[in-house]
Order: C-alpha cells, then sequence, then structure tokens
C-alpha cells in the first residue's frame, strides 16, 4: 500500500466521521426543536386550564345552591389533580434526563423549558386543588342549617325523636 493509498484511506475515514457527526448533530438538533415546541404547548394547555381554574375560583361565590350535591365534581377534580401529578413527576425526570445528556447545552433551552412546564403543572394541580376546596366551602355554606341543635339528627332514633316533637309539638 502506498502512501497515497493510505492518505485516501485516511480521508474516507474521516469524511465519513464528519458526516456521521453532522447528522448525528443534526438529528439532535431537531429532536431539541421537537421537544421544545412539545413543552412550550404543554405550558401553555396548562395556564389556560389554571387560568379557568383560577376565574371560577373567583366568581365560586356568585353561584346560588349548591353545585357539588353527591361529590362527582370533587371526586373527577381530585382524580384530574393525580393524573396531573404524574405529569408533573414525568416532566421532573425528563429535565433531569435532559441536564444528564452531555449533548445539551444550556443554550439549548430544554432545562428551561422543562422549567416552565413543571411550574405550569404545579401551578395547575394547585389552581385544581384549590377550586375543590373552594366548591366544597361554597356547598358547606349553601346547605340551609339548621339553627336548634335539638333538631340534628344522625340516628333513626333522633330522627324519630324529632318527628315525635315536630308532630305532637
Amino acid at each position: 500500500m502506498t502512501r497515497l493509498d493510505i492518505e485516501r484511506t485516511e480521508l474516507r475515514s474521516f469524511a465519513a466521521d464528519v458526516g456521521a457527526s453532522a447528522a448525528r448533530s443534526l438529528d439532535l438538533l431537531i429532536n431539541i426543536e421537537h421537544t421544545l415546541t412539545w413543552l412550550e404547548h404543554q405550558t401553555r394547555i396548562y395556564q389556560a386550564h389554571t387560568g379557568f381554574a383560577e376565574k371560577v375560583n373567583d366568581q365560586i361565590d356568585q353561584i346560588a345552591g349548591v353545585i357539588d350535591a353527591d361529590g362527582e365534581l370533587a371526586g373527577a377534580m381530585e382524580a384530574t389533580q393525580g393524573l396531573v401529578e404524574q405529569v408533573y413527576q414525568m416532566l421532573i425526570a425528563k429535565r433531569q434526563a435532559g441536564r444528564d445528556d452531555v449533548r445539551l447545552t444550556e443554550d439549548d433551552g430544554i432545562e428551561a423549558a422543562y422549567t416552565d412546564a413543571i411550574a405550569a403543572a404545579a401551578d395547575l394541580h394547585n389552581a385544581l386543588n384549590r377550586l375543590r376546596w373552594n366548591m366544597g366551602e361554597h356547598d358547606i355554606d349553601a346547605v340551609p342549617h339548621v339553627s336548634d341543635p335539638r333538631m340534628v339528627a344522625s340516628t333513626p332514633e333522633e330522627i324519630e325523636r324529632i318527628l315525635n316533637e315536630i308532630i305532637n309539638g
């Protein structure tokens, strides 16, 4: 093998390495862009939901009557909070994976975008919790209360006693 053959082989190897590196870099940049777009979208969705929950929280005292008599809404909100908690934990894990990825730099914006999404998910979770709590408080206040403690019953015997008092005077 001549010196020229060796140099040609080295140049081919060099070109292949540069090409593979460029292709890998291009794939990484595309993945970064997709991740940033997805995180921005999710963050905006969480913020919009939070805004709605806060608006309802601010106006809940204007609602007449019991909102959630059977507890179904509170149960649905609690289940939703659980899902938001799962998303929150997943976002934290993915942010850490991004921190651990040596190919990523701070300039890529991945960590900052995950941090924004994590904050938005936490805000949504908290807004749902406040809404659930405020609905319960509203409903307690909306239920007519008995001012005479003798008219409160929780057992069949107590109910019978109260009915007898009402009927017999």
